[in-house]
């Protein structure tokens, strides 16, 4: 009985090792995009295959692995967020620089010189409306593999993004 126990474990351990391995690059990616910090990153990359470890065991496959690790990745990084906010260190919206626009906010969200900005205005939108543009955009995911990693219907996707770009293009107005 032990004997089978112990062969079971090498398996998962066999597997999960091919998981990390796959799996740790786009994870590092998407978090470095929601944090814009190499060390933070590396500590939440660290924890998200830890806990994912803990529940591999669990792990039924009804969603691709990648979306599994992803959503973990995302309660991760908000669960950080939470602590930052608890202890005042979250940017403020008078941290943000001021952004160039030559008369259009929403061109100046798509320039490449303004991406970090951008990223610092994430922490500004709601949980909900990070997800969807850090999807999006950052991970270049289509609306079917968003649906599927946040639970929501397409119809969802779409208006979160939406509303998304128009909060973003209010908060660029707002510095202009």
């Amino acid at each position: 009985m032990k004997k089978r126990r112990n062969k079971n474990y090498e398996q998962r351990k066999e597997i999960f090792d091919k998981v990390v391995k796959t799996n740790t690059p786009r994870i590092y990616k998407m978090i470095y995009n929601m944090t814009n910090n190499a060390e933070i990153t590396r500590e939440l990359t660290q924890e998200v295959f830890v806990n994912a470890w803990r529940g591999f065991k669990t792990f039924r496959g009804d969603s691709a692995v990648y979306t599994w690790l992803y959503r973990i990745a995302l309660n991760s990084v908000f669960k950080y967020r939470r602590e930052q906010a608890r202890e005042g260190k979250i940017i403020s919206i008078d941290d943000i620089t001021h952004l160039a626009t030559e008369g259009n906010p929403e061109k100046a969200l798509i320039k490449k010189s303004d991406q970090q900005l951008i990223k610092r205005m994430l922490y500004l939108l709601p949980r909900k409306y990070q997800e969807v543009l850090v999807l999006r955009y950052y991970e270049d995911c289509d609306y079917l593999t968003i649906s599927q990693i946040l639970g929501i219907p397409i119809g969802t996707v779409r208006s979160r993004l939406h509303r998304t770009l128009n909060e973003l293009g209010e908060l660029v107005k707002e510095k202009i």
